[in-house]
């Protein structure tokens, strides 16, 4: 068994950004000055761990390896660890740990990455990162008894989560069907989403009034599941509406699964199983991953011009696999889920 060491939520501290990380800013080399060869070129993709091309970079880039990169344009507030050797554009920040008796490594660059991406909310393609907003922003990390960031305990805190994972393929269930289910046109119909779903909003948390706690809070976000921050649940859970096993849509589109419980802000919206028969369902991950799958369809629809509300989404159509009586077959989602390599890691 796996023991998982727990983050205690009073032995945390902000940091100023400048006082953490050196922070430098990439060249710029336009695509018909780049030569190839072997050393990434990152940019603000938000891609391909950013990586653009690979190049052969004149002498005025400076060559970085074991570093993160912020992307403050472009697709802004992405951030990537890049163990390899690498230059950056212009487009991109080089972040890198300023005490030189820390080593970056793959544990600690997973642990900083989602808190330095929760500040994306911040920056748009109008309002981009420049290194002097970046100095100024605050980091929250776990501290020393010396109130030092306490980087032997990031790394050893995802090294522990790590060993959880678990890739393999493998699978001892017998529930898991052996025989791919194929997906053909037929015994499909269209249905629109509220004729499926009861859609709730979420209401709105400024980051002032938020006092940190171990519950997932959700905003408008393509990573993490959209988790922006962790509140007290003591404090908020009747001030706020708390879900679980739910299917959730923000703004621009971006839909997850959330098993566990969490609060929401304005900009997430909740889908609730609109006909009480189907509440059977409502736990199903498998059920849940192939509805995520098809309402993500819709993003193509939408985006910073043209964000989700309430009356149009709920206007939305989608497809489904359907009984012979017309109706939604969740047996068939799940069984078909089941199929896919992998689908084991979801129990």
């Amino acid at each position: 068994m796996v023991l998982i060491m727990k983050i205690n939520k009073h032995n945390w501290q902000d940091f100023y950004s400048k006082d953490v990380f050196t922070i430098s800013r990439g060249k710029r080399l336009v695509k018909l000055d780049q030569v190839s060869g072997d050393i990434a070129y990152i940019s603000s993709s938000k891609k391909n761990n950013g990586i653009d091309n690979y190049i052969l970079p004149p002498d005025f880039m400076k060559v970085y390896k074991n570093a993160l990169t912020l992307n403050n344009s472009g697709s802004v507030g992405y951030c990537f660890y890049h163990p390899y050797k690498f230059v950056a554009s212009d487009h991109c920040t080089v972040i890198q740990i300023k005490d030189r008796k820390v080593k970056l490594n793959n544990y600690i660059a997973l642990f900083l990455k989602p808190i330095i991406e929760s500040m994306k909310n911040k920056y748009n393609f109008a309002r981009e990162i420049n290194n002097e907003r970046l100095k100024k922003e605050k980091i929250l990390l776990p501290i020393t008894s010396d109130k030092y960031p306490d980087w032997e305990f990031i790394e050893n805190y995802i090294k522990k989560l790590s060993k959880k994972i678990n890739f393999n393929n493998k699978t001892n269930d017998s529930r898991i069907l052996k025989q791919a289910i194929h997906l053909t046109p037929k015994n499909w119909k269209e249905f629109r989403i509220k004729d499926i779903f009861n859609i709730q909003k979420g209401e709105r948390l400024t980051v002032l009034d938020r006092t940190l706690g171990d519950t997932p809070l959700l905003t408008a976000s393509s990573v993490n599941n959209g988790i922006s921050s962790f509140i007290d649940y003591e404090i908020f859970k009747d001030k706020k509406k708390v879900f679980k096993n739910k299917i959730t849509v923000d703004m621009f589109c971006n839909v997850f699964y959330q098993e566990f419980e969490y609060f929401s802000d304005d900009n997430i919206h909740t889908l609730l199983f609109k006909n009480k028969s189907y509440e059977l369902y409502y736990k199903n991950k498998y059920v849940n991953m192939f509805l995520v799958s098809i309402l993500k369809l819709l993003s193509l629809k939408y985006d910073y011009g043209r964000q989700v509300r309430l009356k149009r989404f709920e206007e939305e159509i989608i497809s489904l696999p359907i009984t012979k009586k017309e109706a939604p077959d969740f047996e068939y989602m799940e069984n078909y889920i089941k199929t896919l390599n992998y689908s084991q890691s979801l129990q």
